[in-house]
């Protein structure tokens, strides 16, 4: 077996989603939270953006879950 011929479980893939969407949606709703304390623009511009990674990442695994 060479180095691309390994192979990963869905069990595995799901544990890393849910990993990664976890920490996203912490750090947006820490984000949003200073974003409105601090009225800060920018804090809230960055929450919306990593939502939208959150979103993405959502996405994603939808797709690599109708594939198994």
């Amino acid at each position: 077996m060479g180095p691309s011929d390994h192979a990963h479980s869905p069990a595995n893939y799901n544990r890393i989603f849910v990993i990664g969407v976890g920490l996203n949606v912490v750090f947006v709703a820490v984000e949003a939270v200073f974003g409105f304390a601090l009225g800060s623009l920018a804090l809230l511009a960055d929450a919306g953006h990593n939502l939208s990674d959150v979103l993405g990442l959502l996405l994603a695994w939808d797709g690599h879950m109708l594939t198994q």
